[in-house]
């Protein structure tokens, strides 16, 4: 039982060249990978990403981990189109115009853009960031097929260099004709969540839930990119559309500064907690592993302190799709999730006191969460077991910084995965369904006998229950029981 307790933060893990192979997946899953995240944007052929998907579901049903898959959508990143001599190098007070026709060959005095609507978006005195920030311009004029552009800070600008431009909310549809392919097959092969790149606000997500729900994907879960100013500015009305939030500190830092990534990480993180969102902290964690065995002190303590903050979930990215040795960063992701979540422990079990107001929210199930989480405290429980059909009382109780790991038996495979994100919560299948059971003593009984097979509970332990009367009904939990297991 130790093993699959003692880390309670999630991790996610980028697919990649290498670790795309059934060997490498079974012992990232050994390791302590719990989803795996498939990046669409360096996929030419959305049949491929439909392969990796086949790959990473037979490898998790052969070694018996529940593994969430993530497809990562694009979004619509804009670029600098081609440039006559690869490369030009702008200086500091110089004009540059970008044009609206993408296949204008880019000289010293402009380029194209992969996205014409950005000539109708800009505003005069705009900040326009080409190449992570590198180059900064700011928008002085603008007509029907251009706009001109100061340079503000000077630098060479190559083919196909981003863009980004903090200040300006696009006009075009959050979803590119690309991202609804590649939705397509994600929604086709049930993958448990997609995220949506370069959100805005929350209206985006509003537009990508009407459109996934169109083609089949009701079931999906939807996790918003917080990468741009306004969506930091929009966070509270993103939370309350979205399912899930991941601080995706790349483009983030480049639109809003990088001394302000720490602050923002922070607001989002308490902003998940109050709406019971889970929050997953990405980019450049353990990015030195990319061609290090070991990580920097700065790199531990980067992902310690967002654990502290209370995130739910920490993402590889480079670090196992095209690292030297994926094995060891997942190895090294774990150790310091498992050490920073034995600390919190201590420190809640020091200094524990029941938060009365946690949440925005305000429900029953809420409060029978918050209830039977003090009691655990209180009664010194070795484990909580909350019985769920939707996944939704474990996650609030993954948002309770509880000392004890949280079991979920549940008899909805996709659920099963979908809690696998969630921090704190071990998702166990049920060994009959819901509308199978007739009462609360068999529903308990099966699920303690099978999880001391398990080897999840043993003889003497002190239990938490959380359930809902009547069984299997979704949203309905209501009552708690603390059994000491005989």
């Amino acid at each position: 039982m130790k093993a699959l307790t003692e880390k309670r933060t999630k991790i996610l893990a980028t697919l990649g060249p290498s670790c795309a192979s059934e060997m490498v997946l079974s012992s990232l899953f050994a390791r302590g990978v719990d989803i795996i995240r498939i990046n669409a944007s360096h996929y030419k052929d959305p049949n491929m990403i439909g392969a990796h998907i086949k790959l990473v579901r037979k490898v998790a049903k052969k070694t018996k981990y529940p593994i969430g898959i993530l497809v990562d959508l694009q979004g619509p990143k804009i670029r600098v189109g081609q440039f006559a001599d690869d490369a030009i190098e702008l200086v500091k007070g110089a004009s540059f115009t970008l044009y609206r026709d993408h296949d204008r060959l880019g000289q010293l005095e402009g380029v194209g853009i992969s996205y014409p609507g950005l000539i109708d978006d800009l505003a005069l005195g705009d900040p326009v960031y080409i190449d992570d920030g590198r180059v900064r311009l700011k928008v002085i004029s603008k007509d029907k097929i251009s706009v001109t552009c100061e340079v503000e800070v000077g630098g060479k600008v190559s083919n196909n260099k981003g863009i980004n431009i903090p200040n300006t909310i696009l006009s075009q549809s959050v979803l590119t004709e690309k991202d609804k392919r590649d939705l397509a097959v994600a929604v086709e092969h049930q993958v448990e969540y997609v995220a949506l790149s370069f959100v805005s606000e929350g209206k985006d997500i509003v537009e990508m839930r009407e459109y996934m729900h169109s083609i089949g994907g009701e079931g999906l879960d939807i996790i918003a990119k917080i990468e741009r100013r306004s969506a930091v500015d929009d966070i509270v009305n993103i939370l309350k559309e979205t399912d899930v939030v991941m601080v995706a500190r790349g483009d983030l830092g480049v639109e809003i500064g990088i001394e302000n990534v720490p602050q923002v990480q922070k607001q989002i993180i308490r902003e998940g907690l109050k709406y019971i969102r889970p929050v997953i902290v990405a980019t450049q964690m353990l990015e030195t592993m990319v061609h290090s065995l070991m990580a920097t002190r700065a790199e531990v303590s980067d992902v310690a302190n967002a654990i502290y903050d209370r995130c739910d979930a920490v993402m590889l990215s480079g670090e196992t799709a095209v690292g030297i040795d994926p094995n060891n960063v997942v190895e090294t992701m774990s150790n310091i999730c498992r050490a920073t979540d034995f600390h919190r422990i201590e420190l809640k079990r020091t200094r524990y006191s029941q938060v009365i107001k946690l949440f925005e929210q305000k429900t029953k199930a809420t409060s029978i969460c918050k209830a039977a989480d003090q009691i655990a405290e209180e009664n010194q429980a070795d484990v909580m077991l909350a019985f769920t059909s939707s996944g939704s009382s474990a996650r609030i109780l993954s948002k309770l910084n509880s000392s004890m790991p949280i079991i979920a038996p549940t008899d909805d495979q996709r659920v099963l995965r979908k809690m696998n994100l969630f921090r704190g919560v071990i998702p166990v299948e049920m060994k009959k369904s819901f509308s199978e059971i007739k009462s609360w003593e068999e529903m308990i009984h099966i699920t303690v006998e099978d999880l001391l097979d398990k080897g999840l509970l043993k003889r003497g332990d002190t239990v938490v229950i959380t359930a809902g009367i009547p069984i299997g009904i979704t949203g309905g939990t209501n009552s708690i029981r603390l059994i000491d297991i005989e």
